[in-house]
């Protein structure tokens, strides 16, 4: 039986010349023999319900790669003010993930690749649990995005793993299908934390300052909730099976047996299986068994990474690398830099109508008594003597060339507050935030400042947009469910190649980022734009990470499609300087800097092989 479904497969890696021509003959000709007897045995196990609960325990895993993503855009006021952080540092908050996710892809691919993808997948995701839950702890900025390297290190072996997973247990004709439902479930971690940041977070920036008045407040509880997927898919895996094509190819035929029986048992119970351990391949069809090495642990691993480097690299995958690592580096640095170019221009499109509302009040003086809070005013030339300032926040309040004489100011809380070439003069500020960072080219004389009730120089925006970002990321993870199924979907028809799907997706994604130029600062046109973009290069990414996955051989599946993800990730992290500079530019060069690389995508994609029919 199986040596009937080798001869539908070509050799995946032909034989090399020289000294090791006999070796490597005999692993292709081993790899073809286990290939097809793996398509024999998943076709009689058939595709249903086991498959189906596989991509739930995946997609949880995926979903808390998500959320490690997503996340930091949630809790940066609360962990700004709670730790204050200056804003040159605020970037680093998202950047570190970015930069943990580039160093631990590769590492977990090749770390899968050797020990399997089911307990490469559990170690990845209880790695990245326990630095999440540290750093809902941590107490200090440093502390904080030590942890916060740590649990994206860790999260970052959920993609690579869980597809090369998903894949070698679904049949050829239905990979495409399982694929797409496997990546339409990552979008969902961000729903979960939109929807338990409305349940459990403040989101006005008053109430934030109030909430963290506590030692555990709302967002270290919110940090420790994001950790559920992940927690959920480890459970999971405890009653999954290991990937029957990697035991297969450890050379363990007789669990990768016991795996096909499992799965057809889960989804066929009414019939007996037909493959026996008389079925399997012969003994020579397996990989021969790595020898073992006296050397060092560090020389070993460096051995091992290098040699998947070779494999990776070799002539026969080198085009297909290359073109694959571009693709992967074009696609991480237009999606990232969408989203962050669209999430600065969203909150730059409302300050300004915010600014526009903004109340002018000039040459006039006060006394008195005041505790109504004031926000968004701008005093000019104005005198105030003898007035007391009592239980109130001032809110985006601009003092200039104002005098300000025998004024009280008690328990008093400002946010975006400066005053500006006055003269304050004999006035006391007790329980307050007014800091020396607040009075610019002030003359100052004989005030007292007492109590202040905080240390820390960073002037906390009450205006924090939090409700935009939700519902940005609700209504675009809603979304994408949809459209990546349908990517799926249309990849299993098999009515385009791979190739073709590609370069219909880049154009359109090229044509769509130059509808920048067009939305005229209009909020809800610029919102459509960004989000149709984010779908295409989701629908982008399904495409080219199945490509990924039928290009190498099992050996390194895993690791290719995790340097693919880190190649990925550091393309990411380069976009936010690169579109953070562009925010106030002319649109032109934003529209530019995402359509040209598309661009480019569109001719590469042409150059891709389908493999849509190879065995894996």
């Amino acid at each position: 039986m199986c040596e009937e479904s080798t001869c539908l497969v070509s050799p995946l890696e032909p034989a090399a010349n020289g000294p090791n021509e006999n070796r490597h003959t005999s692993r292709n000709n081993g790899n073809n023999a286990l290939m097809g007897f793996h398509e024999d045995a998943l076709s009689q196990a058939t595709m249903g319900k086991a498959q189906i609960m596989l991509v739930v325990v995946l997609g949880l895993a995926l979903a808390a790669d998500c959320i490690e993503v997503k996340i930091i855009s949630f809790i940066l006021p609360a962990a700004e003010l709670h730790l204050c952080i200056e804003e040159r540092k605020k970037g680093w908050l998202v950047s570190i993930t970015l930069l943990a996710m580039a160093c631990g892809s590769f590492a977990w691919g090749i770390l899968a690749d050797h020990i399997g993808r089911k307990k490469g997948l559990a170690l990845a995701l209880i790695v990245a649990i326990m630095f999440a839950a540290a750093a809902s702890v941590m107490p200090t900025y440093g502390t904080f995005m030590t942890a916060r390297f740590g649990s994206g290190l860790g999260i970052s072996g959920a993609f690579p793993i869980a597809f090369s997973f998903m894949t070698e247990t679904s049949s050829r004709s239905s990979r495409a299908k399982y694929t797409g439902m496997l990546h339409s479930l990552w979008p969902l971690g961000a729903a979960y934390i939109a929807i338990v940041f409305e349940i459990a977070m403040p989101t006005l920036g008053a109430d934030i300052v109030k909430d963290n008045k506590e030692h555990w407040s709302s967002w270290h509880r919110f940090l420790l909730l994001s950790v559920i997927p992940a927690a959920a898919s480890i459970v999971g895996l405890i009653w999954t099976s290991e990937s029957p094509r990697y035991l297969l190819e450890a050379s363990r035929e007789v669990e990768a047996l016991a795996v096909y029986q499992r799965l057809h048992k889960l989804n066929k119970t009414k019939t007996q299986y037909g493959l026996t351990e008389l079925e399997l391949p012969g003994r020579s069809s397996y990989p021969e068994p790595a020898l073992s090495n006296t050397r060092g642990v560090f020389a070993h691993g460096f051995d091992s990474v290098m040699q998947v480097f070779y494999k990776i690299f070799s002539p026969i995958y080198f085009k297909t690398t290359i073109i694959l690592a571009i693709l992967h580096l074009i696609c991480g640095f237009a999606s990232m830099g969408v989203s962050t170019f669209s999430t600065s221009m969203i909150k730059e499109l409302r300050e300004w109508e915010y600014l526009e509302q903004k109340r002018f009040v000039e040459n006039q003086s006060f006394s008195g008594f005041y505790n109504d809070s004031l926000e968004n005013v701008f005093f000019k030339d104005c005198t105030f003597h003898d007035c007391v300032f009592s239980q109130m926040n001032l809110v985006h309040v601009n003092f200039w060339n104002c005098t300000i004489r025998k004024s009280k100011f008690f328990n008093v809380k400002t946010s975006i507050l400066s005053i500006e070439n006055s003269v304050v003069a004999d006035s006391q500020f007790i329980d307050t935030d007014l800091m020396p960072h607040h009075f610019i080219n002030c003359h100052l004389t004989n005030n007292t400042f007492l109590s202040l009730i905080s240390n820390c120089a960073v002037d906390f925006d009450y205006n924090i947009y939090l409700d935009d970002l939700r519902r940005e990321i609700e209504i675009g993870s809603i979304l994408m469910v949809p459209v990546l199924l349908g990517t799926g979907l249309i990849l299993a028809k098999n009515l385009l190649s791979r190739s073709r799907i590609l370069v219909v997706l880049w154009a359109v994604t090229c044509q769509t980022s130059l509808g920048i130029l067009v939305f005229n600062y209009n909020f809800l046109l610029f919102s459509v734009i960004a989000l149709a973009l984010q779908l295409l290069l989701n629908a982008v990414l399904t495409v080219i990470t199945l490509v990924v996955l039928e290009a190498y051989p099992c050996y390194i599946r895993c690791s290719a499609h995790g340097l693919m993800r880190s190649l990925y990730h550091i393309a990411s992290f380069c976009s936010i300087p690169i579109y953070s500079m562009l925010t106030g530019s002319a649109l032109i060069f934003p529209a530019f800097v995402t359509a040209f690389p598309c661009f480019v995508a569109v001719l590469l994609s042409f150059k891709i092989e389908d493999n849509s029919q190879a065995l894996l």
